[in-house]
């Protein structure tokens, strides 16, 4: 996605392209699809938390030596080597990388003799707490060294750094608002991975933190206002990437619960930002059709307002908005009589709110709108990569169509499972050539529910779910 953020006076303008779509999407406007998120869905602050804390809460509980066990399926690079967010440069060759199982800490001198577990949450705010102490979603596999500097201070903004490591993470005086002591601060591309482990900490232990400590930083599972802030700058600056994505679905293999801030970075502003105006952060064109993802929830009367969304080029008010696409009230599909293909739109949003009154600033996006022969099929079967196509129907009952596109020829399995990663069905586990390929998955014999779908070829994995509704 190609995306850029421009104010003239009082108008926000959004130019993003994209190269999806979403024009076989149907969504009801009332009822959001069933989903893991289920009774989250419009609510925010506290009663939020509550919610999603209930949503993830029990999982089960890995041993804290039960995670070099799991850390090959949770960070691993596409080379084989352990993803250490502390070392790794992306897009360049870091000064050292490590192999599961070989040289864990251990005895250490300097930065590439060792491996162990980063507590990114440090240990010592938890108190020594299980299951907190082993909890995936935050634990790490990185060089002791760098772990040892990080000790046990909070992430931060370093002005001028005491220490820095090989890939660029520094130890330093904090320069960000609120806290004026001794923080660590990771290199960009992490910075969001390590947030979302914040976010999720402070929701998975909420109510259940007795046992923690109070930091510069925190207060018990809670998050300091500061720290809050500088989370969620973090959060939507390196937004989720699809390491996050494939090791959110890793994790829940082993725990049986996700990271909610993956897999609904809206989640963020609705417990720690309410009083944020709404902004546009992702548009999908479809055919005769608009997706449009905000960082706030919506008020549902001033969304599903067709006069707040004027078109130009002849494309006019859409006909239609469904509002709470894909269980989640801070998408819109926007459905129009006629678009063309390949003809660039603006439009202007205007008298948007957040489901808690905070009014938007009225935005002008851009658009090209989709051709005929552009939607999501054609996409898949024109890719170059490998792809895991969402299911369509979804929702469906009891038949579902399921697509995935090779790169090349390979081993595929293809495997259903439950919200508990209870594995269900293999409807897939052969030696594949490159290309598109399809698959039917009849859910005749299950009952109304949430379910995974986990594709694996070569290095490549992913995983979405889908929804039957008897």
């Amino acid at each position: 996605m190609l995306h850029k953020f421009l104010l003239y006076s009082n108008r926000l303008v959004v130019t993003l392209t994209m190269v999806a779509s979403i024009s076989t999407l149907s969504f009801s406007q009332d009822t959001p699809p069933v989903d893991y998120y289920q009774g989250a869905c419009k609510l925010y602050g506290t009663a939020l938390r509550t919610a999603l804390h209930n949503i993830i809460d029990g999982h089960t509980v890995i041993s804290y030596d039960g995670l070099y066990t799991a850390f090959p399926s949770t960070d691993t690079k596409p080379n084989g080597k352990i993803w250490d967010i502390y070392s790794d440069i992306p897009g360049g060759t870091p000064s050292y990388e490590y192999t599961h199982g070989v040289k864990k800490c251990g005895n250490y001198s300097g930065e590439g003799d060792c491996y162990n577990r980063e507590h990114s949450w440090p240990d010592s705010w938890l108190g020594n707490t299980n299951p907190a102490r082993s909890d995936l979603f935050h634990m790490y596999p990185t060089d002791g060294y760098v772990n040892n500097r990080r000790s046990n201070y909070p992430f931060g903004i370093v002005g001028s750094a005491t220490w820095t490591s090989t890939n660029g993470s520094k130890v330093g005086t904090n320069t960000y608002p609120g806290y004026a002591s001794t923080v660590f601060e990771p290199i960009d591309a992490y910075k969001g991975d390590l947030a979302r482990s914040m976010m999720y900490m402070s929701v998975r232990y909420y109510t259940e933190d007795s046992g923690f400590g109070s930091s510069g930083a925190t207060s018990k599972s809670n998050l300091l206002t500061w720290y809050a802030n500088l989370m969620y700058a973090w959060h939507i600056k390196d937004t989720v990437s699809t390491k996050e994505i494939n090791r959110n679905n890793a994790i829940f293999t082993f725990q049986h619960n996700r990271n909610p801030f993956i897999d609904h970075p809206e989640f963020a502003a609705e417990i720690w930002q309410t009083d944020l105006k709404p902004q546009v952060v992702k548009l999908i064109p479809g055919v005769n059709s608009l997706f449009i993802d905000f960082t706030r929830y919506l008020d549902s009367v001033a969304a599903i307002t067709v006069e707040n969304f004027a078109c130009d080029n002849g494309g006019g008010n859409p006909v239609a908005v469904q509002w709470g696409v894909e269980n989640d009230v801070s998408k819109l599909l926007l459905s129009f009589s006629t678009l063309s293909g390949g003809t660039l739109y603006s439009m202007q949003l205007r008298n948007l709110k957040s489901i808690n009154g905070v009014l938007m600033t009225d935005t002008v996006i851009t658009f090209t709108a989709q051709g005929p022969a552009t939607g999501i099929e054609d996409l898949l079967g024109n890719a170059k990569g490998y792809n895991l196509s969402q299911n369509y129907p979804n929702p469906f009952n009891p038949s579902t169509v399921i697509k995935y596109n090779l790169a090349e020829s390979n081993h595929v399995t293809l495997k259903i499972y439950d919200v508990m990663g209870n594995q269900i069905s293999t409807l897939v586990d052969e030696d594949k050539p490159a290309g598109v390929h399809s698959v039917e998955f009849n859910a005749e014999h299950l009952s109304s529910g949430v379910y995974f779908y986990q594709l694996r070829s070569g290095e490549f994995t992913d995983m979405k779910k889908l929804s039957l509704i008897k």
